[in-house]
């Protein structure tokens, strides 16, 4: 069996859909806080928001697709120009030997960043192929389910105005999650005054919710070592989860300590790549929770790594985002007991909403998704909003 073509095709819009739209404005807490001009926002510093789709047929007669975000091109650039020489005419199950080989040749300007979020994106669309040639779902080739349904968590919770943060928390408990996080406001830039900021808004959360909901907090690499150490202590009363990534993800050292001084678990992740990344944060005990984006950290075939090495450092494996290949991954791995949903909230659902570009992603009712034994990822492109691919749901 060898793979016979591959299409690349660059959608103008966010992997992350209406989610993104709604957050973009806000003014969390973010690498960029430090800055005046850009702490508004995230749209105003944030790459500009876009998603590569990529096909890749066997000689076999089907086909699987992936996907990673792809705001300036980079990755659309390097799958046509650089990894489809290690795919063309190769076996599309020798998944292993395929990464490997991109991976090491993508050394030079690769190892992190978007030339993995590339390699990301191809090895997804050779899982969801793996799954059409055997006619099972992804989760099968994986083992098979560890559980049947997959508990989630409400993801929002920007810091607008008070009524509407309130509003949406308690819109999510009537919902049914039995989880929540919140994106904090307080910065270092604001003093003391930044400390008071967040702590108003988790003492609003629970009086709204009580404390029968799990709630996250997300710095979102926005702290310094000082103000996180405050924050977490001050934290303590309000049984919080996990804090997450409170600094950028080269401040090592700073997790280690961090978590010297907290009672309350810490989690990062979701801008790390490969085992490599992940084996440090464990090696250097800088993590209680880690943080993997199967689009960005290496793709299904990585993520499989990553979740070994949690494993036996007894570590939880709670993924960044959501979407089906995320959820596959989830229902397949013991120590994976939670999955992130980007929720809309009540407030907002009279928006006008994006058309989805997917069609057949498992829905979340009362807080957990179920999937269904189409084969591979069980998913397919909505040719309403994009007719010139509609051949990519043509093979099975």
């Amino acid at each position: 069996m060898k793979i016979t073509n591959i299409e690349i095709e660059r959608l103008e819009r966010s992997i992350w859909g209406t989610f993104w739209e709604i957050q973009c404005s806000a003014p969390p807490a973010s690498p960029m806080s430090r800055y005046p001009e850009f702490a508004g926002s995230l749209a105003s510093w944030s790459w500009p928001q876009a998603t590569v789709l990529i096909r890749i047929e066997s000689d076999s007669g089907h086909s699987g697709i992936g996907w990673a975000e792809d705001g300036v091109g980079a990755i659309s650039t390097i799958i046509a120009k650089h990894l489809q020489r290690f795919l063309l005419g190769a076996d599309p199950l020798a998944m292993e030997l395929l990464w490997d080989q991109m991976f090491r040749a993508s050394i030079p300007y690769g190892r992190k960043g978007v030339a993995i979020e590339a390699i990301s994106a191809v090895d997804l669309a050779l899982w969801d192929l793996a799954g059409k040639i055997a006619g099972e779902p992804v989760y099968r080739l994986m083992g098979g389910p560890v559980r049947s349904t997959i508990p989630t968590y409400a993801s929002h919770l920007q810091p607008v105005d008070l009524e509407h943060f309130v509003a949406e928390a308690t819109g999510y408990v009537d919902e049914g999650y039995r989880a929540m996080k919140m994106r904090m406001p307080g910065t270092p830039q604001d003093g003391a005054t930044g400390i008071t900021k967040n702590l108003d808004r988790v003492k609003a959360l629970r009086d709204a919710v009580g404390y029968d909901i799990d709630l996250m907090v997300d710095a979102y690499m926005g702290w310094d070592l000082p103000f996180a150490v405050r924050m977490a202590r001050a934290l303590e009363p309000y049984r919080i989860r996990w804090i997450e990534e409170p600094f950028i993800p080269d401040e090592i050292d700073m997790y280690v300590e961090l978590r010297r001084h907290s009672a309350i678990p810490i989690a990062t992740g979701e801008h790390e790549f490969t085992r490599y990344g992940f084996k440090q944060l464990i090696d250097m005990g800088a993590a209680d929770i880690l943080q993997p984006d199967i689009h960005r950290a290496g793709g299904l075939t990585e993520l499989r790594r990553i979740a070994a090495l949690a494993a036996a450092a007894g570590l939880e494996v709670i993924p960044h985002a959501f979407g089906v290949p995320t959820l596959q991954f989830a229902a397949s791995h013991v120590n994976c007991p939670l999955v992130e949903h980007l929720t809309i909230p009540v407030w907002a659902k009279g928006q006008t909403q994006q058309e989805p570009w997917l069609l057949g992603e498992p829905e979340v009712i009362r807080g957990y998704a179920s999937l269904g034994c189409a084969p591979g990822f069980g998913v397919e492109l909505n040719t309403k909003l994009l007719p010139k691919l509609a051949h990519w749901n043509a093979s099975s």
